[in-house]
């Protein structure tokens, strides 16, 4: 305790032990949502909406946490057990995650129910006490320095939350796995608990140094407990490898004749799966009478490669796959066919994102195949737009043919997925002046851009098949006689074309998203699934008479409840930034490709915001604050307004000359974000405390306030307002929201 005290008189300058404790805090946060993000993404088969609903709960947690500790008693005892409670509960959690995969089903889309009970029960342990010790860091400091005692906090967490985005961008990701990242930043927490917490209470230097103990064992044996735990979470099936890469987790799994490979909890493909590679590859291939250049987006180590080389007129391919990793794996476990079809001096393979491949070649093709996964995710989505298919249309020859597959049903075609496959193909439609539509446990459509160049004949693709004597399991005359009569043919076309109202799947509103979210969410409970398809009539002029009448309910009761606008902007900011945050991602997902590896570095960028803010905030506090949340209220509206512009920008390029430019943009835009939500949250907490306030008190209720409407922001953008209103929509509804709160705090 003298100690500590004997660092007071510093000043604004926290002593040594506080200072690191609230670096450590943002470090721990930083590093422990990214890594439950990732572990989290693998267990849910996660998409988009799964990380909303995880940083969702996450945020619940953490601002409850901080809500709740306003009310513990003995702050710097408890200050250092919940230090010492994160440093056991985050690696045991991970594993967690590991554990149950089992349980949930293996290779199955979990429902929202589900992926919401279980991503609460998980984050539950971490969180809570992360938010907790916010409030407590608050109270701790306190009793030593009065000087902008919320300032300093969240400035120093700011800090470690950047320091932690860096580390794991540049330094840990993809070389260290995801369990020793845990198990060394727990071995921190818990040494740091352990030299200070001891102080406090003999208590706290017992349990400590027991976790420190059993840290110790655990990281000795971590490659034990990595195979262990990957194994139970893939049974039964053995686990060949597990690697996590920059652009996702890779896993390898062996059945008695066939491997099954996973990338970030999804499933990839079979090998071998001769049905699905033939009809994926053939059925493009027979249409074109003589197809002599092929490009290939995904799938080539799936067997689609061993399947376009049988076609003698091939004379060259082109074979995209953004993973490097996944070709080198496939290379080494996958049979020799795999390896000797990647040397053929006809297939040239590149490591890029297909759309920025196709955005970026001038080359033509005759046939162009895209075997990727459905557009369950808005990264696969970018794959089935409007703007997609334009751009794939400007590199395919006049008479190419371009093929893509999604899942279907071959008899019985419900509600929900006729209207997602009708999205398809009147999107194809609108692009390609011929698209053929062919049924099955997969749907394939066929679309080329002159007329008269597709064929439903299926003798026709039945004389090819023997003129270039294909020796094919499945794509042959005994099954399409069956699968692609003409009487299949005509009901499947008689489906789609029912109704000619149909939603255009574009980048900027992913349609096809919101209709794989629908068939996902209710899995487990078809029965509403009409009830959430009438989410898809939600428009802008509900929302902003939503908007309206909201402010309209604020204002009257502000009456009464003098910082009601306040609690009001502060909710709103937390709103903004995290869906601003969540539009940044699918925006650089659309414009770019990948963004796992980048979700560091946006993350990164943010924190740093947080902390230029604060600094600028402690450098120089406004003398009025209640009138400079107004110019912050209208900077958010403004950053809101570019992000509008840059979207807008991009999409109408044509040609992305210069890739480096959005990696400057978005971060660029979430570093601006960070810093007006930074210096809002402590101005709008300095308002506050200046009416007679206790610091603990408007630690708890700001920092909860700001958390519950970050969470909000995630939960609500990510499930509802993005898939069925898109980007720019739901940035106009952001400006909306900020301009209310701007109204409110007028008066």
């Amino acid at each position: 305790m003298n100690h500590l005290v004997s660092f007071s008189s510093l000043g604004y300058c926290l002593n040594m032990p506080l200072r690191s404790a609230f670096i450590l805090l943002g470090l721990a946060a930083t590093l422990g949502q990214i890594l439950f993000l990732r572990e989290l993404m693998v267990l849910l088969s996660g998409n988009e909406i799964t990380a909303g609903i995880a940083l969702a709960s996450w945020l619940l947690w953490t601002g409850l946490g901080s809500f709740i500790a306003r009310w513990i008693k003995k702050e710097k005892i408890f200050f250092f057990f919940f230090f010492s409670i994160i440093s056991l509960t985050l690696p045991s959690c991970l594993i967690l995650c590991r554990l149950i995969k089992p349980i949930l089903g293996l290779g199955e889309i979990n429902s929202v129910l589900e992926s919401l009970i279980v991503s609460f029960l998980i984050l539950l342990p971490y969180a809570f006490f992360i938010g907790a010790l916010f409030t407590l860091g608050c109270e701790v400091l306190r009793k030593f320095s009065q000087n902008q005692v919320i300032t300093q906090v969240y400035l120093k967490e700011a800090i470690g939350a950047g320091i932690g985005g860096i580390l794991f961008y540049f330094f840990l990701c993809p070389k260290i796995p995801i369990l020793k990242i845990a198990l060394y930043l727990s071995l921190l927490i818990a040494t740091y608990s352990w030299f200070y917490g001891q102080r406090f209470s003999k208590i706290l230097k017992v349990l400590n140094f027991l976790i420190l103990c059993l840290i110790f064992i655990s990281l000795i044996n971590w490659q034990w407990l990595e195979k262990k735990s990957r194994q139970w979470q893939w049974q039964p099936y053995k686990v060949i490898v597990s690697k996590d890469t920059i652009y996702g987790h890779l896993t390898f799994l062996k059945t008695q004749n066939q491997i099954i490979v996973y990338e970030s909890g999804l499933y990839a493909f079979t090998y071998p799966d001769p049905a699905t590679t033939e009809y994926a590859v053939h059925l493009a291939l027979l249409e074109h009478p003589k197809p002599k250049s092929v490009l290939l987006i995904g799938g080539g180590v799936s067997g689609c490669l061993n399947e376009i080389l049988k076609h003698p007129s091939i004379k060259n391919i082109i074979y995209v796959e953004l993973d490097p990793y996944l070709i080198k794996l496939s290379k080494r476990y996958l049979p020799n066919e795999i390896k000797n079809a990647l040397k053929d001096k006809r297939v040239k393979v590149f490591h890029q994102d297909g759309r920025l491949f196709i955005k970026n070649i001038t080359k033509k093709f005759d046939v162009i195949i895209l075997h990727l996964g459905d557009p369950v995710t808005a990264q696969l989505n970018r794959f089935y737009t409007q703007d997609f298919f334009k751009e794939v249309k400007n590199i395919l020859d006049k008479n190419g043919i371009f093929c893509l597959s999604v899942s279907s049903a071959p008899d019985m075609i419900g509600l929900v997925l006729a209207d997602f496959l009708r999205s398809i193909y009147f999107t194809l439609k609108t692009v390609f002046k011929e698209v053929l539509a062919l049924p099955g446990e997969k749907a394939y459509f066929l679309a080329s851009p002159s007329k008269n160049t597709l064929t439903p004949n299926m003798e026709v693709l039945f004389e090819r098949i023997r003129e270039r004597k294909l020796n094919l399991k499945y794509v042959q005359e005994y099954y399409l006689k069956f699968d692609l009569s003409p009487l299949k043919l005509a009901f499947f076309k008689s489906i789609l074309e029912e109704t000619k109202i149909f939603d255009l799947n574009t980048d900027l509103k992913p349609r096809c998203y919101f209709y794989g979210m629908v068939l996902w969410s209710t899995t487990h409970f078809p029965a509403i699934r009409k009830t959430v398809l009438k989410l898809r009539h939600l428009s802008l002029t509900y929302c902003l008479f939503f908007i309206i009448a909201l402010g309209i309910l604020i204002f009257i009761f502000s009456k009464r409840y003098l910082n009601l606008p306040l609690f009001n902007a502060v909710f709103i900011t937390g709103f903004t930034e995290m869906s601003l945050e969540i539009i940044v991602f699918i925006s650089f997902q659309v414009f770019y490709g990948y963004v796992y590896h980048e979700l560091a570095i946006l993350i990164t960028a943010f924190m740093l915001g947080l902390t230029l803010g604060s600094f600028i905030i402690r450098s120089y506090p406004p003398n009025k604050p209640k009138k400079f949340l107004l110019y912050l209220q209208a900077g958010l509206c403004i950053i809101c307004l570019i992000e509008l512009g840059i979207v807008y920008f991009l999409n109408n390029i044509k040609v992305l000359q210069y890739p480096i430019l959005i990696h400057l943009l978005f971060p660029s835009l979430l570093l601006l974000a960070g810093i007006l939500g930074g210096m809002q949250f402590l101005t709008a907490a300095e308002a506050y405390r200046q009416a007679g306030e206790e610091i603990k008190k408007v630690a708890s209720i700001f920092y909860g306030i700001d958390l519950f409407g970050s969470a909000l922001g995630a939960l609500g953008t990510s499930l509802i307002i993005i898939p069925i209103l898109g980007i720019p929509t739901s940035l106009i509804i952001l400006i909306s929201l900020n301009l209310l709160a701007l109204f409110l705090l007028l008066f």
